[in-house]
């Protein structure tokens, strides 16, 4: 498996709206300059916590060139990049590498139901060869709550065996321990991240990768 880009705790950042509703990219580059001096090790931008999925593709990428033209290190960031197109997916995931952004943090596609492992695969797969690029490194996003799509650990394996320079870890928003454990024990070397820090010491007793907690913002 390929190194490593991120360990210990990253926080998913609020994302700050003016009342027109948009994003107010001021506030933003101010509150995750503030979370750096804090301690955090990382930032995952634009995913739940971020409500990404209230942005339009544009609005993310001008929040993360923003970011960048700030001096905010691009190393130090997981953009998501979750989407059902995989032409937008592809695009958010090529702005975030040309940005020299640590990784990239994918949903499944998550608005039809009832996918199989097939049909999964295909997605990742679909994105990762439409953004064909040696320097992106894909954490995968494990949040059935939301999706109501999960991440088996066969299609993990798969997913690891196909890319393994390029899928490199995962968040696990399950909120389900053994799944996390299950996941630790299958795939050592793989970055898992538990989406609580519940789960916090647990996880790093067994290799887990650190944590990606919407606590952090506090």
């Amino acid at each position: 498996m390929a190194a490593q880009p991120f360990a210990g705790v990253l926080v998913p950042v609020l994302t700050p709206f003016t009342p027109a509703g948009e994003p107010d990219a001021g506030r933003f580059v101010a509150f995750c300059r503030w979370l750096f001096d804090q301690g955090a090790d990382g930032l995952a931008i634009f995913g739940t916590t971020s409500e990404a999925n209230s942005m339009s593709a544009g609005e993310r990428m001008a929040l993360l060139d923003r970011l960048i033209a700030a001096g905010v290190p691009a190393a130090k960031l997981m953009p998501g990049a979750g989407a059902c197109s995989v032409t937008e997916a592809a695009t958010l995931i090529r702005h975030a590498v040309g940005h020299g952004c640590g990784g990239v943090l994918m949903l499944p596609p998550f608005y039809y139901k009832g996918m199989d492992d097939d049909g999964l695969f295909a997605f990742f797969a679909g994105v990762i060869d439409r953004v064909a690029s040696p320097a992106l490194r894909m954490y995968l996003y494990h949040i059935p709550p939301q999706t109501v799509l999960g991440l088996s650990l066969d299609l993990v394996g798969r997913l690891i065996k196909a890319y393994p320079a390029t899928v490199v870890g995962l968040k696990d928003s399950s909120g389900d321990w053994n799944n996390t454990a299950a996941l630790l024990e299958r795939f050592p070397g793989f970055a898992v991240f538990p989406g609580s820090e519940v789960f916090l010491l647990d996880g790093l007793r067994k290799g887990a990768a650190g944590c990606i907690t919407a606590s952090g913002n506090v």
